[in-house]
């Protein structure tokens, strides 16, 4: 400190004192220790730099989170809560207390905290770095690559016309803002791979079609974006410093060349030295680790910006399982939990948004406006040329718009260069929050994923399938232990030369690692990607491939896999229903059970995806719950027989699952039984008229029972729910899988369900599926609930008035329409009501 501001200030803690050239500096008293001795020492934890960088992540944190829960239900991404968090502690609402600035920003910590919320920043750039698949830019067609450049250029166009009639019209030359106004058209213009693959992820959006093309064209738009503003940034930092232009350059591609033929090698060598489906070793997150933190350092050395380095390595490190997946479980928490919220503290710490500028805050809204206005029509152009609909184009337009971190970054760099001062800083930070929060809930609002399957107007169920052609099944897979059950079920459903199946597999991978979801065709092994992914699904691939090439013209398998996030996988598995026209989709229950009876839960994910699937599938569908009597081989053999029954009550749902049976009853090694469970009173009814109920099980008596003698038919009179729960108990061990359906005819009205909701463990499985399924359940054979595809309700979805599926939250609630007295059921006594103990 000079002599000059030494005698304009005085030392006592957090004056400050301004020189003649307007430095301002600050005095503190110095302090050895960085943590307090407690309270009980006459200490004040305040006082030092380590309780207040707590306090202050712990604040920031608290009012992000409840800014984010307030705001996500209204379609807000999460870069908007996290602003707000920041402006809401900075300057300009709650630092303008005493108090707060005080103890929350005392002069001390404020370095100390902005350097590591930069340094959070840091690995947080270097994460997007190792989740950017490179090859997809290549890969991209020409509808991607026209939607790229119209996004890039055509709001750089709007702006730098409407700046220069700004210019002339409202600015002074002594003014910064006119000096810096071209390269703020530059930074709102600016596009993000992150940024947009972050607001699709937030409005689960991501594996949607838009989604994908909203991804692939802001890689290309903002890798230009990036190399541009870089190129800014190197010629500023050069200009300010004493290295000359060539030897920086010279560095820059020495940086470059180490990190593709040193760092890259080394991080091929990791991911080869690792076992299949092994995790990675800590050693060698630890040397990618330091690998980044010294290109980090090289890069300040040069002269350029701290992050190039680790943005770079990122770039070199291979997306996805083994050491993609590896990087971003271990740092993804840590850096979104702790480092980011200080980040936008300090973001929004710099200014004081009511002491900015009227005029410069005008002409800059204007100028986000313009650059807003660009990319809409930049997107949308190419988009309706491309024969897209006006409303996805929009959506299109308002995604590429959006903007986020990669963005702040960018306005710190240049406040940093001193290309722009703090009141311009302010002022686009300002634009960035409120186009940014006006524009995710018109996505949300305009852009439904689901409408391109939940549109379809035919019937595609096995109960409307045509007997004599082939039928189109489908599988969904979460790992290999769901592979022998689906293939003898696949086997049980009986694939002839009169009457094939097509059975589409899908196996499902959660996306880690990587930040684009990806869909792989295993029928075409001639791509690249296809190469690095396969190993994920290699076993399950063998063992279709094998039972397919030992049934010969009766069976087609294709293989799929969908790496995408399981909030969204729903999406694309619906979809791919769609397209393939399949009468029926087969997913694994989330629970599973061994031979030796032990129970493995699998994640919450699973769960909520088959709620998904239930509620928006454009075709019939079957949960399939194997209890270990059909894994016992890979595949039927002539040795294998397994007995199947039907538990048939009345409804749509047991008459889909009914005609699969009858399918099945076909195949030499499977016998079927149906019982039918009815009521005296509709017992009587059915003999005075038809039914769909009554002609299909007359068809299955003719055909099946009387002409093949393994099969059986049992019909059951059952006057309330005691006696339904004691002829399905009766089944135990009596099959090796039931088929039942989810919902059932009159199920509100009929006295053989009455009370019987209120005790449903696994709701999605229907009452009866449920009652077979339960932790209280006796019944040790798999079990298979079917629901039929529903025309004109949003898909396969239930819909009952009185009981309503939260595919989210995980339990499911009943809504009694109005006020009914308890039912009371006599008991036995030596009956037990189900699941009661």
């Amino acid at each position: 400190m000079n002599t000059a501001t030494l005698n304009a200030s005085t030392t006592t803690l957090g004056h400050e004192a301004t020189t003649t050239n307007n430095t301002i500096w600050v005095c503190e008293r110095f302090t050895r220790a960085a943590r307090s001795r407690g309270i009980f020492f006459s200490d004040s934890p305040l006082s030092y730099t380590m309780p207040v960088l707590i306090l202050q992540t712990s604040v920031v944190a608290l009012i992000t989170t409840t800014l984010q829960l307030l705001l996500t239900p209204f379609g807000q991404s999460s870069f908007v809560p996290q602003m707000l968090g920041g402006l809401a502690l900075g300057p300009s609402i709650l630092g303008q207390i005493g108090v707060v600035q005080k103890y929350l920003f005392p002069p001390r910590t404020f370095y100390v905290s902005e350097t590591i919320a930069f340094f959070g920043s840091m690995i947080f750039m270097f994460l997007i770095g190792v989740k950017i698949d490179l090859t997809s830019i290549v890969t991209t067609g020409k509808k991607t690559w026209a939607i790229a450049l119209s996004c890039f250029v055509f709001p750089i166009v709007f702006t730098a016309v409407t700046a220069l009639t700004l210019r002339a019209l409202f600015l002074l030359p002594q003014e910064n803002l006119y000096t810096s106004i071209f390269y703020v058209c530059f930074y709102l213009s600016s596009c993000s791979f992150h940024s947009t693959a972050s607001h699709l992820a937030d409005l689960k959006l991501l594996n949607s079609e838009l989604g994908r093309l909203a991804v692939s064209s802001s890689m290309i738009s903002g890798t230009i974006s990036a190399v541009l503003i870089t190129s800014v940034f190197s010629h500023h930092g050069l200009r300010k410093g004493s290295r000359s232009l060539q030897m920086a350059s010279l560095s820059f591609l020495f940086l470059v060349a180490v990190i593709v033929f040193v760092c890259r090698p080394i991080i091929m060598w990791m991911i080869r030295r690792t076992p299949e489906g092994k995790p990675i070793k800590e050693a060698y997150i630890i040397t990618i680790f330091v690998m980044m933190l010294l290109s980090a350092l090289f890069s300040e050395l040069i002269g350029g910006h701290f992050m190039t380095g680790p943005i770079l390595l990122g770039l070199a490190v291979p997306d996805g399982p083994p050491l993609g997946s590896a990087l971003s479980e271990k740092l993804d928490a840590l850096v979104s939990a702790v480092f980011l919220p200080l980040y936008f503290l300090f973001s929004g710490a710099r200014f004081n948004s009511f002491a900015l500028d009227a005029t410069s805050f005008a002409v800059v809204q204007v100028l986000a406006i313009s650059s807003f206005l660009g990319k809409i029509f930049g997107a949308m152009l190419p988009s309706l040329y491309c024969k897209m609909s006006v409303t996805d184009s929009l959506s299109l337009g308002l995604i590429m718009s959006a903007q986020g971190i990669t963005q702040m970054l960018y306005l710190q760099g240049s406040m940093y260069l001193k290309i722009i001062d703090t009141e311009t800083y302010g002022n686009v930070v300002i634009s960035m929050i409120w186009l940014t929060g006006a524009t995710t809930p018109l996505v949300k609002f305009l852009y439904d994923p689901s409408k391109r399957y939940l549109a379809i107007n035919r019937r595609r169920t096995i109960e409307h399938a045509s007997p004599d052609v082939e039928l189109l099944l489908m599988a969904c897979l979460h790992n290999e232990e769901n592979t022998p059950s689906m293939i003898n079920i696949l086997d049980m459903s009986n694939p002839t030369e009169q009457s094939p199946i097509c059975f589409y597999v899908l196996h499902l991978i959660q996306l880690t690692g990587r930040a684009t979801p990806l869909f792989i065709d295993h029928q075409s092994t001639s791509s690249k990607t296809n190469s690095l992914y396969s190993n994920h699904s290699q076993h399950i691939i063998n063992a279709f491939r094998s039972y397919e090439q030992q049934n010969v013209d009766k069976l087609v398998v294709n293989l799929f896999s969908s790496i995408s996030p399981y909030e969204t996988m729903h999406d694309e598995v619906c979809m791919q229903a769609a397209e393939k026209r399949v009468s029926m989709l087969i997913v694994p229950f989330h629970r599973q059970w061994s031979s030796n009876g032990v129970v493995t839960e699998s994640a919450h994910p699973i769960r909520a995806f088959n709620r998904q699937i239930l509620r928006t599938a454009p075709c019939s569908v079957g949960i399939l719950v194997d209890r270990g009597t059909l894994s016992k081989s890979n595949y039927l053999t002539s040795a294998s027989f397994y007995s199947v029954g039907v538990l048939f009550i009345e409804g749509s749902d047991d008459r889909e699952a009914l005609v699969y049976a009858m399918r099945m009853a076909d195949h030499p090694n499977v016998s079927v039984t149906v019982v039918r469970l009815i009521e005296p009173r509709r017992k009587s009814r059915n003999l005075m008229m038809r039914d769909p109920d009554g002609d299909l099980i007359h068809k299955f008596k003719v055909e099946h029972c009387i002409q093949i003698k393994r099969h059986d038919y049992r019909e059951e009179v059952v006057r309330d729910s005691v006696e339904m729960i004691s002829a399905i108990k009766s089944l135990n061990g009596c099959f090796d899988l039931i088929m039942v359906g989810r919902r059932h005819a009159n199920g509100e009205s009929s006295s053989l369900f009455n009370g019987m909701n209120e005790w449903n463990e696994y709701p999605e499985l229907g009452v009866v599926g449920d009652m077979l399924v339960s932790s209280d359940s006796s019944y040790d054979g798999s079990v298979m609930v079917v629901q039929q595809q529903m025309l004109g309700f949003g898909g396969g979805g239930y819909h009952h008035p009185d009981f309503h599926m939260d595919s989210n939250n995980g339990p499911m609630n009943h809504h009694p329409r109005q006020e009914r007295p308890p039912n009371v059921v006599e008991v036995p006594r030596d009956t037990r009501v189900w699941p009661m103990v």
